[in-house]
């Protein structure tokens, strides 16, 4: 019993030492949590480029232009207005074969519903400066 005592007594005490504590340290630094955010400097889409590189292997593309106002509901995608097998529009990249196969490895006759929400694996790319730079 008295064991018990000790060690409520211990958390008490660690918890009323932990809550009177006024330093609050983040990775923002001294700025206040409650502050507004600096907007992004706007930088141009990288349009009429070409496809962006990727950075490892197995990367899905990376978006060349914006998505900004793009639908992707489960019964649109504005994706699939250009990237469709069907479209027509010059330039497009057109969706992989690995798009039309169930997780057994089975072809579909269309996209597979675990790879219609494009936006899942696939994301704009700005032309912009890296947040931190690598250091070897």
């Amino acid at each position: 019993m008295r064991k018990i005592l000790i060690v409520v007594l211990m958390l008490i005490a660690t918890s009323v030492t932990w809550a009177a504590s006024d330093a609050v340290f983040s990775l923002r630094g001294d700025s206040s949590l409650n502050a507004d955010s600096v907007d992004v400097t706007d930088r141009k889409w990288r349009d009429g480029e070409g496809t962006v590189v990727r950075s490892y292997p197995q990367q899905p593309p990376l978006v060349p232009h914006s998505t900004e106002d793009y639908v992707i509901t489960r019964d649109s995608n504005d994706c699939l207005i250009c990237h469709d097998w069907q479209s027509e529009l010059p330039g497009a990249t057109k969706i992989g074969v690995s798009h039309f196969e169930n997780r057994d490895g089975q072809a579909l006759s269309s996209i597979s519903p675990r790879r219609y929400f494009c936006n899942q694996c696939h994301v704009p790319q700005r032309d912009v400066e890296p947040l931190v730079l690598n250091v070897n």
